[in-house]
């Protein structure tokens, strides 16, 4: 993580149809502050991070005592795997969860914050969905370094500031995104930033495939695209044999402007679809504030969109 970013949002108009933002304020931070291990190593402790923290609230107009942070997608691994029922009592569910992830990620279970939600299941036979009791296996998983989001929740605590949500780049958009008409059919919505890329196909409201993956040194484009586009042929594939005769509806890119071609072209030509850039009428957003930096702004104001207990 190269800087810390701080987005403010109020409501469009007294209806609430809409976020606008209101502020948006950035900050470098110090080298040595986070490593670049697995998930995110904190190099640094939380009270060298506060005052990073302390600097730029600071710039704020009002007050913060709360706040969603958003991590990036290196640092919050998500998935969709099989895990069927889960105990109920929490250092429990977290040994299961801890034994059964054990064997599929190359991380040590026991330096992770885990949370699994349950994927709600759909009788056999709907809109191509797989039968009920595959469907109540699956769950949503993520996981994230458990020290760094202590380091993380801490700093902020220093500052005064209460952190209702840790989540990462592309669920915080996607949160923003699944909505509307598109909610019981089937979309995608793919991140790219400056470590790699995320994708993540939505059938019925529900996350069905997840992928992220980091850049690899030293590749030129053509060999990137070669890669991608084999992966995600394979995903294509995928696709077609779990929802047979669904199509994909759609498929949104939020992605440096730079870039911006290159991603269209790979993710259409891979998933054989039309690919779009994500804007801000495609999320529950008001259209004012946001100019070119949408696809930088557009994780916070998805994570903004979501009310937090």
């Amino acid at each position: 993580m190269r800087e810390l970013r701080l987005a403010a949002f109020s409501r469009a108009d007294r209806e609430g149809a809409g976020l606008e933002l209101a502020e948006f304020h950035s900050l470098p931070l110090p080298e040595g502050l986070f490593g670049s291990g697995p998930l995110g190593v904190p190099a640094g402790d939380s009270a060298a991070l506060a005052e990073s923290v302390r600097m730029l609230v600071a710039r704020a107009a009002r007050p913060i005592r709360e706040a969603t942070v958003v991590l990036p997608d290196a640092w919050a691994r998500s998935m969709v795997i099989e895990l069927g029922e889960l105990p109920e009592e929490p250092g429990a569910r977290l040994e299961v969860l801890r034994f059964r992830l054990k064997r599929m990620v190359p991380y040590r279970v026991e330096d992770l914050r885990i949370e699994a939600v349950p994927l709600a299941a759909q009788g056999a036979g709907e809109s191509g969905a797989p039968g009920g009791g595959e469907a109540e296996a699956l769950r949503f998983v993520t996981m994230a370094n458990a020290t760094v989001c202590e380091t993380i929740e801490e700093a902020f605590a220093r500052c005064g500031i209460r952190i209702g949500q840790l989540s990462g780049a592309t669920l915080s958009t996607l949160q923003a995104l699944n909505r509307g008409a598109l909610a019981q059919g089937l979309f995608g919505l793919a991140l790219v930033d400056a470590d790699g890329f995320s994708l993540v196909l939505v059938h019925a409201g529900k996350p069905v495939v997840w992928r992220q993956k980091g850049f690899t040194e030293g590749l030129s484009d053509a060999d990137r695209s070669r890669l991608l586009k084999s992966e995600l042929r394979l995903t294509r594939t995928l696709l077609g044999e779990r929802f047979p005769g669904v199509a994909l509806e759609a498929l949104y890119l939020a992605a440096p402007r730079a870039v911006e071609p290159f991603w269209l072209q790979v993710l259409g030509q891979g998933l054989d679809c039309a690919p779009t850039r994500l804007l801000v009428e495609h999320l529950a957003l008001a259209a004012e504030g946001f100019g070119e930096a949408f696809a930088e702004l557009a994780p916070l104001a998805g994570a903004a969109s979501r009310e937090v207990a």
